[in-house]
């Protein structure tokens, strides 16, 4: 008959409302993390919960505006979730928040990230296995939290296949000009008229691995034959239309915006804190 029950009359007579708010800090206009959103919304569903979304920009009202109505409604828990792994310049405000993809100082807030450091390490397991002994990194901005954690987690793989890895980390992006910029086509050069050729070169995420295709080919070489290529995220178009197919370390956002939903709804103890979600790598020839 088309009725749908009301609300407002069940906010009125419920102790709880129901209600979980995923505040995102730009995450709705990204297209490989709106998986976090996807996955806490299939978790809130499952469980005939309400998920409101709010798309928030940093430098205007619209955090306070997002607050307050999720206040009125009284939400039994508030997502927060940022476009990349970063620190919160402000903690949340919710009696009851999780953070997801970001965290910040309070200790006492659950907090889901990505597993930036273990994914670095199990790639690299990838690439030692099957045989590259030349790798280089081409890593995000070095501001970026998982830039590090990645590097780390390079060096310390390489460490434990007795190879210093330390000196072939190559910051892909830096900042000039009030703007973030790739640097690949550089980079490559550089290695290259130094005399040393990589067999392998492993790219902080997919679009500095499509750059990089076309600096190898430029080159004169053929990815997957001459140097290999392995990155960061399986973002879609970019992996599977490139040719041949990218390698890719794919990142746990639809996963992790499950476990933070979980965590809301009380299907997950809050305790550890911070929970490290791993992610899943995708073989295809690119290497």
């Amino acid at each position: 008959m088309g009725y749908q029950p009301s609300v407002a009359a069940k906010l009125m007579r419920a102790k709880k409302s129901g209600i979980i708010g995923f505040v995102a800090d730009g995450v709705a206009m990204s297209n490989s993390s709106i998986d976090l959103i996807r996955g806490a919304q299939d978790v809130a569903w499952s469980l005939g919960k309400q998920m409101m979304l709010f798309n928030i920009l940093p430098g205007k009202d619209d955090g306070a505006h997002a607050e307050a109505q999720l206040a009125q409604f009284r939400a039994e828990a508030v997502i927060y979730a940022t476009i990349y792994h970063r620190e919160l310049a402000m903690p949340p405000k919710a009696e009851r928040s999780i953070l997801l993809n970001c965290f910040s100082s309070r200790p006492d807030v659950p907090t889901v990230l990505p597993d930036d450091y273990g994914l670095a390490r199990l790639l690299m397991r990838e690439v030692f296995a099957k045989g590259y002994k030349r790798p280089y990194f081409f890593n995000l901005s070095e501001e970026i939290c998982a830039a590090g954690l990645r590097r780390k987690g390079y060096i310390d793989e390489g460490q434990a296949h007795g190879l210093d890895l330390s000196h072939r980390v190559r910051p892909a992006v830096v900042f000039r000009d009030g703007e973030h910029r790739f640097i690949v086509e550089d980079l490559l050069k550089q290695i290259l008229e130094a005399g040393e050729r990589p067999d392998i070169i492993v790219c902080g995420q997919d679009i500095l691995a499509m750059q990089l295709y076309f600096a190898i080919a430029d080159a004169g070489f053929s990815v997957g034959q001459d140097i290999g290529v392995a990155s960061f995220d399986n973002q879609a178009p970019i992996a599977e239309m490139l040719r041949p197919k990218l390698s890719t370390m794919q990142l746990p956002y639809y996963e992790m915006g499950r476990t933070a939903m979980e965590i809301a709804c009380d299907m997950q103890p809050p305790h550890p804190m911070v929970r490290l979600v791993s992610g899943r790598f995708i073989n295809r020839n690119s290497f």
